[in-house]
């Protein structure tokens, strides 16, 4: 048996920061930017019967989110709270794809880790399992992350952090620093450093200590220096689960408000117990969490060029990739012409789909559908897309003579997508357009 008083300390800080992050969304507009201004969205896969909200339905989500929030915060209700919180800001990730990051999957995942673990005053000794199984869930993100480190672009070239670090070379005393490839070498490789040693430091009793200092400047300077949003903080936050028993005692007794303070660690109470059935439930949940990022292997290729398999494995801030498409119709009589892609989707969703394979397909299946609606015309799609990865050199990154629309997207191998660095100049490429054309039956 093990004491709730760390449960309780994630639940409610947990309980702030998504407070925090779901006003702030609604504040800066977000609602309107992301949810209801998109003339089309890229759903997950299996979740594209999820019906589009409606203003209305769209402020039902958000305040769901908040009444959420504000029911772990107070514990009496606490995994009502959280379901409430889980499916109102789960069913927002699954309407757009484009919208994806990876501390919004790991939001969902501690929320829904929340709806069954114990976490009020009310079982002051809960299953070992209980505990050990959120601190796992984070000791996999922090190394998955390292690991994600350990690629050529990252450890010898020091990218994307080469690109993105002299940006700030106007920061105060260390700016210029940061304009330095030395300095991003550095923090290349401390950064997966620092995530593969992170598990075993919060492990330890010992090492902790000195540690978690370090744990909040790493990931304080990265909110300073990059747009990752409330990820660092949410991190902070929820490595206190690691703490000693005594720690959360004692922190939360500080508070002038009894109702908020934690039960002794030496409590008498025989505690809760879990059912054979729930424990085989937390197991394969973390099996799941362990084996999934893995699927990567499955494909041939650069995965941070054909992002097959790249989501949902704490790969974070490993590659810049800047991408423009330009979309073609032919109609049945052979007549081509430009899509004018950019009148339909939002900035983000264009920037997204333009080094996206998965979201360039959905892009002309919606291409196709708008214009059999507007014109009666069934039309075959196509795409130029020029991308770069990591500050190489633009290149073509799909076949730019294969109908998109007679492509599936599944989890199969994306034979469409280019292999990376098979450069073709673009003046190269107007000199095979023809010949590209003619191979294709274009």
């Amino acid at each position: 048996m093990a004491s709730v008083a760390p449960l309780l300390t994630l639940r409610r800080m947990f309980a702030v920061l998504v407070l925090f992050s779901t006003t702030r969304f609604v504040w800066n507009g977000w609602v309107d930017t992301q949810v209801l201004d998109p003339i089309w969205t890229f759903p997950f896969d299996g979740f594209e019967w999820l019906p589009r909200p409606s203003t209305a339905g769209a402020w039902v989500l958000f305040v769901g989110m908040i009444a959420g929030g504000l029911m772990l915060l107070a514990g009496r209700t606490a995994k009502v709270g959280a379901a409430l919180f889980f499916v109102c800001f789960t069913y927002v990730e699954l309407l757009d794809k484009s919208n994806y990051l990876n501390h919004y999957y790991f939001v969902s995942l501690v929320a829904f880790m929340l709806c069954w673990l114990p976490t009020t005053a009310k079982t002051p000794r809960v299953p070992r399992l209980a505990v050990t199984s959120i601190r796992l869930l984070l000791a996999v993100v922090y190394f998955y992350a390292g690991l994600a480190k350990l690629n050529p672009d990252w450890l010898l070239n020091a990218q994307p952090l080469a690109m993105w670090l002299p940006q700030h070379s106007s920061f105060p005393v260390l700016g210029p620093l940061f304009a330095t490839r030395e300095v991003a070498f550095l923090f290349s490789w401390a950064g997966a450093a620092f995530d593969l040693f992170a598990p075993f430091a919060l492990f330890s009793d010992r090492i902790r200590p000195y540690f978690y200092p370090v744990l909040v400047t790493f990931h304080v300077l990265t909110w300073i220096l990059f747009p990752i949003g409330v990820f660092p903080w949410v991190m902070i936050a929820s490595t206190t689960v690691f703490f000693r028993d005594e720690w959360h005692v004692q922190t939360w007794r500080l508070m002038p408000w009894s109702s908020w303070h934690v039960p002794d660690v030496k409590s008498e109470d025989d505690g809760l117990t879990w059912s054979t059935f729930q424990k085989v439930l937390v197991c394969t949940f973390l099996g799941v969490q362990l084996v999934f990022p893995w699927r990567t292997l499955a494909y041939e290729g650069s995965m941070y060029w054909h992002e097959s398999g790249y989501r949902f494995g704490w790969r974070v801030m490993l590659m810049e990739k800047a991408g423009w498409a330009t979309y073609y119709i032919q109609n049945d009589q052979g007549e081509e012409r430009e899509f004018p892609i950019g009148d339909f989707l939002t900035p983000n969703q264009e920037k997204m789909m333009s080094t996206q394979p998965d979201l360039m397909l959905a892009t002309a299946k919606h291409i196709q559908e708008i214009w059999n609606d507007a014109k009666g015309e069934n039309v075959r799609v196509r795409a130029e897309v020029w991308a770069s990865l990591n500050g190489r050199r633009s290149q073509l990154m799909i076949d730019p003579f294969v109908d998109l629309t007679a492509l599936q997207n599944d989890w199969g191998q994306r034979t469409f997508v280019l292999p990376l660095d098979s450069v073709i100049h673009p003046r190269q490429y107007e000199a095979l357009k023809d010949s590209l054309r003619d191979a294709r039956g274009w």
